[in-house]
């Protein structure tokens, strides 16, 4: 499935359609669901209600994973997880690796390279030094890596307004990426999450 079907998939379903398939997870931060639809039954969705750590939703995504497809076999080919924001650590990893990225321009919260987008260096930080490792050996036991494949609506804010250890590392008005609409595209290992 390429990255514009499955973002159009995701897009045609109506947002309050009910799961055909619901695994619900007690997580130390909340109680998160993982879904699976029959009218785009290649796509697991995470719902939650509240922020994840990447460990909890590794959890998550282990737990579901494991009681719907016991198996090596995975047939999904993508999971969508919201927005980046909703997993404050990966949200700060991806302001910290863009701030030390020649590729980033700090001052002006864009690509450093003329007329990349956003969506893509976003997409290349956090399939690089921003990339989720918890989320690795969940997919592994699939022959799968957990590619970070689309990646839409990239929000930047000032370093003072992010917080955190980062606001102390960089200048306050270093603008920086830290939430978009994420999904994982799944590819076999041997591929890798290169372009």
């Amino acid at each position: 499935m390429t990255k514009t079907a499955l973002v159009l998939a995701l897009l045609a379903l109506p947002p309050a359609a009910p799961a055909d398939q619901v695994f619900s997870l007690v997580l130390p931060e909340c109680e998160a669901k993982l879904e699976l639809r029959s009218a785009e039954d290649e796509v697991a969705i995470v719902r939650t209600p509240c922020h994840l750590s990447l460990l909890s939703l590794a959890n998550l995504l282990d737990a579901g994973l494991r009681e719907w497809f016991p198996g090596e076999s995975l047939s999904l080919h993508g999971v969508y997880l919201g927005r980046l924001m909703d997993y404050p650590d990966w949200s700060q990893a991806l302001a910290g690796a863009a701030a030390q990225a020649k590729s980033w321009n700090t001052k002006r919260g864009r690509p450093s390279k003329p007329g990349e987008s956003e969506n893509r260096r976003v997409q290349r930080l956090l399939n690089g030094p921003a990339y989720p490792q918890p989320l690795a050996p969940v997919f592994a036991r699939y022959g799968l890596s957990a590619c970070i494949g689309v990646v839409e609506k990239v929000l930047v804010f000032e370093a003072k307004e992010i917080g955190g250890d980062l606001a102390k590392a960089v200048s306050g008005n270093a603008r920086l990426p830290v939430d978009a609409q994420i999904w994982l595209t799944l590819k076999p290992l041997s591929q890798g999450c290169e372009d």
